[in-house]
């Protein structure tokens, strides 16, 4: 047991504590970071898009980075004795090696993001582990990559491993081996490779799994958030899903009353009915719905109003075609619309215009419906969609309940404004980011 009487043993424990302490600071880093807005958004979505994917790689490549530079530098012909940095960017002798935690914070990359996600902070950080130096920067670089992507494949194909204590601790093992294998593989001469695998496995091993649970336990916050908005979509969905009461039982009443007058129209007004209600229960289970099939169930909603005020209203719509297949919230227009109808009309002579606008702004989408009718005193214009407004004709909700959910849907990156001169019209003005694929 000479190894104990040289102090092998208080050697590796001082290092990995103080590892460790380094460790804990970077996630302490990067607890704050997740703070930030933009990265929140991108972290929480990073199945998304491939911008938030671009942006998560990015965050982690730059945290190893830091993982390296933070490090402790050991000289292979002085028996791995430590050499203070004398740069933290400056490149090492080629006698020198890091032991450092980039490893475990590319092992979370993967973990957390999956493969692309995974390789792409692999490639980051790895390249700049090579561009250190060292005797060990080829393969340490290469095997940084090969964590990160092997990470990435683990939280594609065996979820489950991803969010259990357990399963990451199997995982950063798992991915600490792979490292000592790819170093023993392109580390020449052979003699360093295996004097370092030697010195740094057993140091880096603990320092691996302890942070890749420490950063586990701050992802659950994350997690938290994912979970958090789940709920709040799936209320959304329930809220789209349900159909106004009074709106059927005003549409059974005018049918009723259309079949003693026409009955062959009645009963297409059946089958639309039909119809809307069936398109109805299949947009419950989704977040979002093209413009086209959005105009669509508007048209029909309409339809059944004409039943109650023929000749009241009329919609004009001038929307470009290639709009059509930008995505919203469920029942956007019609809660738009059907505040214009049964607002505007009030004490209103005439015909009552409704015009339905889509402008095409590059990254977002802006959605008018206005309408020539009795307009909104600006007390009442103050108020409405920033709170719950009381009304005899309802509306009142409806505007907060939509502002709320485009806040949940969009993070903040949507507005609704509303314009309006009393007695001459009103114009609600919907911009959203533009978006041509469902969420």
């Amino acid at each position: 047991m000479d190894f104990l009487n040289d102090g092998y043993f208080v050697d590796l424990l001082n290092n990995a504590l103080e590892l460790l302490e380094r460790v804990c600071v970077v996630l302490m880093v990067a607890f704050v970071s997740m703070r930030v807005t933009f990265l929140r958004r991108a972290l929480s979505n990073v199945n998304e898009c491939w911008q938030y994917q671009l942006c998560t790689a990015v965050f982690f490549g730059v945290l190893a980075i830091i993982g390296t530079h933070s490090g402790l530098i050991v000289d292979i012909n002085q028996g791995g004795k430590i050499i203070e940095w004398v740069s933290g960017f400056k490149a090492i002798e080629d006698s020198y090696a890091i032991f450092g935690f980039r490893d475990l914070l590319i092992q979370a990359a993967g973990l957390f993001g999956g493969p692309w996600v995974g390789l792409g902070a692999g490639l980051l950080a790895g390249w700049e582990r090579y561009d250190v130096g060292g005797f060990a920067g080829i393969g340490g670089g290469a095997a940084t990559v090969l964590q990160g992507l092997s990470a990435g494949l683990v939280r594609r194909f065996w979820p489950e491993w991803t969010v259990t204590i357990k399963g990451v601790l199997i995982v950063s093992i798992l991915s600490t081996c792979l490292q000592q294998v790819v170093l023993l593989c392109l580390i020449e001469p052979h003699a360093n490779a295996v004097a370092l695998v030697k010195n740094l496995f057993p140091l880096i091993l603990p320092v691996n799994s302890l942070g890749c649970l420490l950063f586990f336990m701050v992802i659950k916050d994350l997690d938290s958030d994912r979970l958090k908005l789940q709920a709040q979509q799936a209320e959304l969905r329930a809220l789209h899903a349900q159909i106004e009461p009074h709106f059927l039982n005003n549409t059974f009443n005018a049918i009723k009353t259309l079949i003693s007058i026409d009955p062959k129209t009645a009963t297409e007004y059946v089958a639309k009915l039909a119809r809307f209600m069936d398109s109805t229960r299949q947009t419950a289970c989704a977040n979002s719905i093209s413009l086209a099939e959005e105009l669509a169930q508007l048209k029909y909603y309409l339809d059944f109003q004409n039943l109650r005020f023929p000749g009241k209203f009329r919609l004009m719509v001038e929307i470009p075609d290639n709009l059509m297949t930008c995505y919203i919230l469920p029942r956007s227009l019609q809660t738009l619309a059907e505040n214009a109808l049964f607002h505007g009309r009030r004490g209103k002579e005439g015909l009552l215009e409704i015009t339905l606008k889509a402008t095409d702004h590059g990254d977002s989408l802006q959605l008018s419906v206005q309408d020539n009718g009795c307009g909104i005193s600006p007390e009442r214009l103050e108020q409405l969609g920033k709170q719950i407004v009381q009304s005899d004709r309802g509306g009142g909700s409806a505007l907060y309940q939509m502002r709320e959910s485009l806040n949940l849907a969009f993070d903040g990156r949507a507005t609704l404004e509303i314009r309006s001169q009393l007695g001459i019209n009103t114009e609600v003005l919907l911009t959203l980011p533009k978006r041509s694929k469902a969420w």
